[in-house]
């Protein structure tokens, strides 16, 4: 009863693994017909059979590291008795030539399929789960492999590509080096928003710079980082020393058609409440217009993002390094809520607080977003 055995596939390759097994226990073998595909460092090789028969045992699952020589499939052939392992005759043991291999990704046959391969699509288990993924139908590729196999190459150069240049580039970069940096914590709590909301809808049209929820949330930050300047902070990671900044420059996360950009607002701790709504309304539209300077871009001490309607219920902000810490505002919606004893439909939104958990901890940080929720309350207490 012929044992197969894994052959030397040339180039020093002494292991594979079995990618995809093309038969299947009690199945009928033809002669050069592809048993098996096994992947190595170097290729993807299809090997073929060089006996027919049955398919007795499959020695060797699925994703199973294999050496070169050792025990892959036992086929009995036709008209041979059934002999378990270890009783009767001992196993023949078959190396076929070593097969035909091509570069790392692709595959190569040493002969046609047999008549009874399967008729569906060639391609490995790699590839199809990337079609799956992708929504690309296998039948509508031009397969680029022998025989018209559908190689991994072959679903990329069908899909649209797009390098990263400018500000998505400089962002991708940027938010890559924050995750690498920041072992970062978040903190989420509802916020009541219906006295902010109040404040903007009754304020006067002709008395000046008209507040805006952004505005009055960025008034209550300023006067929660006086009090608690740790979030103001950075990290001296060389040093290991915390380095409390004399100044407050505002970052404000904005979409724009080049991407999510970070504006600072410069000393606004020492702005008026009109003041900081005009400064913040002016970085607003200059994102969006893309008039920003390299200056503008830099050095942000506390950065707010806000996603307005889009907001979604909660988020997970990273921490825009090197910030401690970075607030996410989320979507604002009716939602019942406690006021003198009655419930109420309020309008809440959540607040997301993301720091770096290598200076702050989570007490403080939740310290730090329940105060800001009681300045947020009386929105009064804000102007001087």
């Amino acid at each position: 009863m012929p044992e197969f055995r894994l052959p030397d596939l040339g180039e020093g390759v002494t292991e594979g693994e079995v990618i995809e097994w093309r038969v299947a226990e009690g199945g009928a073998v033809a002669r050069d017909q592809i048993l098996v595909v096994v992947g190595t460092d170097k290729a993807t090789v299809e090997i073929p059979s060089p006996f027919e028969g049955e398919v007795e045992a499959i020695m060797a699952k699925e994703g199973a590291r294999v050496e070169v020589g050792q025990a892959l499939i036992r086929v009995r052939a036709a008209g041979e008795s059934v002999t378990s392992p270890g009783h009767g005759d001992d196993l023949t043991q078959v190396e076929p030539e070593p097969p035909q291999h091509t570069a790392a990704g692709t595959s190569a046959t040493a002969s046609p399929p047999a008549p009874n391969d399967s008729p569906r699509v060639a391609a490995l288990p790699s590839v199809r789960r990337a079609a799956r993924e992708r929504g690309i139908a296998l039948a509508d590729v031009h397969g680029g492999g022998p025989g018209g196999r559908v190689r991994m190459g072959d679903l990329v150069g069908g899909l649209r590509r797009t390098p990263l240049r400018g500000p998505r580039r400089a962002m991708a970069q940027h938010m890559a080096e924050a995750h690498r940096h920041v072992p970062q914590v978040t903190v989420v709590l509802e916020c009541d928003l219906e006295p902010v909301e109040s404040r903007v809808r009754g304020h006067p049209a002709t008395s000046g710079q008209a507040p805006t929820i952004l505005g009055l949330l960025s008034l209550a930050v300023l006067a929660e980082l006086g009090e608690q300047p740790l979030f103001n902070a950075t990290l001296d990671e060389e040093g290991l020393e915390i380095v409390f900044q004399d100044e407050v420059h505002l970052g404000i996360a904005v979409q724009t058609e080049e991407g999510l950009k970070v504006a600072a607002l410069r000393s606004a701790q020492a702005m008026s409440p009109e003041e900081l709504q005009a400064g913040l309304s002016g970085l607003v539209r200059a994102a969006r217009e893309g008039s920003l300077t390299s200056a503008d871009l830099a050095g942000a001490t506390f950065t707010i993002s806000s996603g307005g309607r889009l907001g979604g219920l909660m988020a997970t902000p990273l921490v825009n390094w090197p910030n401690l810490a970075t607030l996410g505002i989320h979507e604002i919606e009716d939602r019942p809520v406690v006021r003198e004893g009655k419930v109420v439909v309020g309008r809440v939104a959540n607040l997301s607080l993301s720091f770096d958990h290598r200076v702050i901890d989570g007490m403080t940080a939740s310290g730090f977003l329940y105060s800001l929720r009681r300045r947020i309350a009386d929105p009064a207490s804000l102007f001087p």
